[in-house]
């Protein structure tokens, strides 16, 4: 839940306006100066915009914002047919070019680092820096167990009582209690047939590219208390194949998520068997610029878009 409280968030994220796309209406919200660097922020899975309330308004004085609900969430509903994250991407290509801009930087958390990554792959010319906040590599080989495991998870949430997946899936990615009102909340919007298809799109995201590597300037973000799955260890090896030193830092970031809502990570969410108690990122404080505890960060040498 945002700070802000969810019935202010509307103004906060700026302009709505809806974009026509195959399967869907996108609808998308634009803040900041029209002449400014575009900055899109694309949230985690099962969520929506209101994701980012409290990012928005530390990036409107320098950015242009572009917040949206991906295909298949929040107001982005109903989805006919498949969610895949190339369809994402074709989206937000569409969105950028309705404004006119020729480039922007890519930011997002867990799913959403998905689609940035996928649009640098595929529009590199598009993309003026990426931020990745705590999501995997989508390019790299996660090895025959994290393939099989992959395929398995679908089948195993499918026959998961809904309620109760959506219960510790919200557990699962969160600590503190507000922060899994909110993830609940959006989970509770989607039926379980829309929830599955979103997951199986997330799954079926990776294409290795031995040799690749993701040009531009590029940040990698990872909080210190993130245990989910393997995602600290496969951010540290993303980082050391794309040769970003590492940087160690208290309180220069603010934590993605509606007053901590960022410690949703899709890219394993939901793994844990049932009973389990997997520990989340600690949740940044009310509007606090520390957070409680120092970021694992690793940053190109390239300049960065002011």
């Amino acid at each position: 839940m945002s700070a802000l409280g969810e019935e202010t968030t509307g103004e906060m994220f700026g302009r709505n306006f809806v974009i026509e796309r195959p399967g869907c209406r996108v609808h998308c919200w634009l803040a900041g100066a029209p002449d400014a660097p575009l900055v899109t922020l694309s949230h985690a899975a099962l969520t929506d915009h209101t994701f980012f309330a409290a990012q928005v308004p530390a990036l409107v004085s320098r950015y242009q914002v572009l917040t949206w609900d991906i295909r298949g969430h929040g107001a982005s509903r109903p989805l006919t047919g498949p969610f895949t994250i190339p369809d994402a991407v074709a989206d937000l290509a569409a969105i950028i070019d309705s404004l006119g801009v020729t480039q922007a930087v890519m930011a997002g958390q867990s799913m959403g680092t998905y689609v940035g990554q996928e649009m640098t792959f595929r529009h590199p010319d598009r993309v003026s820096a990426l931020i990745a906040i705590g999501g995997t590599c989508i390019t790299a080989d996660p090895g025959w167990l994290g393939r099989e495991s992959l395929k398995a998870a679908t089948p195993i949430m499918k026959a998961w009582p809904y309620e109760n997946l959506k219960n510790e899936s919200a557990r699962a990615s969160a600590v503190e209690a507000s922060s899994r009102e909110y993830l609940r909340k959006r989970f509770d919007a989607l039926s379980k047939d829309e929830y599955l298809a979103i997951m199986d799109g997330v799954d079926r995201c990776i294409h290795p590219e031995p040799g690749y590597r993701t040009p531009g300037p590029t940040l990698l973000i990872v909080g210190q208390h993130d245990r989910t799955g393997n995602i600290r260890k496969a951010m540290a090896a993303w980082a050391q194949r794309r040769r970003i030193p590492r940087d160690r830092r208290r309180g220069s970031l603010r934590e993605p998520g509606p007053a901590g809502a960022g410690q949703h990570r899709d890219n394993q969410l939901p793994r844990p068997a049932p009973g389990s108690r997997r520990r989340g990122r600690r949740i940044a404080s009310r509007r606090a610029d520390r957070l409680p505890s120092p970021w694992s960060c690793w940053m190109s040498s390239e300049a960065v878009p002011a």
